[in-house]
């Protein structure tokens, strides 16, 4: 490999969470656009780095499969993921799943799927944990009992959040998605597990 297209793997490598835009690159100065974008093409191809969407590159292997499916998709990370960055279970998924308004897809790089799933304006009710934007834990809750094949188990589910109430603020805000979003007829299985999460186990 030449000097130019070490310094731009290096470059990728050495970025944030080894993840680069091609903005970024461009910055550096290393080549022409075209050039660069024909090595970027190259490296891809052949593996040593990882083209994670248009415009948008990664070390191979990827460091951290959460910041990689954000970068991919947008949106904020959901349901099973959700649940782990919110300690609320400590099985690591392999299915990293992003939360979008319209796009739906997924794509398998190494050991891990990456997920959209598309909820329209029901993608809403998120916030910052650390450099990610995850779900708030009522939010979680409400997605998972939403669409339920994208959740874990009801009854780990209900578990998990028995050893983790929501606050009064929490079940508040878990009230006003299901309140908005749910019409009358169809709030059963909302409030069963609402009132499942407050028993005691």
């Amino acid at each position: 490999m030449d000097n130019r297209t070490e310094r731009l793997v290096r470059a990728i490598q050495n970025s944030p969470e080894g993840i680069a835009a091609l903005e970024t690159l461009e910055g550096l100065r290393l080549c022409d656009k075209f050039t660069l974008r024909t090595t970027l093409s190259r490296l891809s191809k052949s593996g040593r780095i990882i083209r994670l969407k248009r415009g948008v590159y990664s070390e191979n292997p990827i460091r951290d499969a959460f910041t990689a499916a954000q970068y991919t998709y947008g949106g904020y990370l959901g349901f099973s993921s959700a649940l782990y960055l919110h300690k609320l279970i400590t099985e690591l998924p392999f299915t990293i799943t992003v939360v979008t308004p319209h796009k739906s897809a997924s794509k398998t790089i190494g050991a891990y799927e990456l997920r959209a799933v598309a909820m329209k304006e029901k993608a809403i009710g998120f916030e910052n944990v650390g450099t990610l934007t995850v779900s708030t834990r009522a939010k979680t809750i409400f997605d998972c009992i939403y669409l339920e094949k994208y959740s874990i188990a009801k009854d780990k589910l209900i578990e998990a959040y028995r050893d983790a109430p929501l606050n009064a603020r929490e079940l508040k805000e878990f009230d006003s998605y299901v309140k908005r979003f749910i019409p009358s007829r169809m709030r059963n299985k909302f409030v069963e597990v609402k009132k499942e999460m407050e028993e005691e186990g």
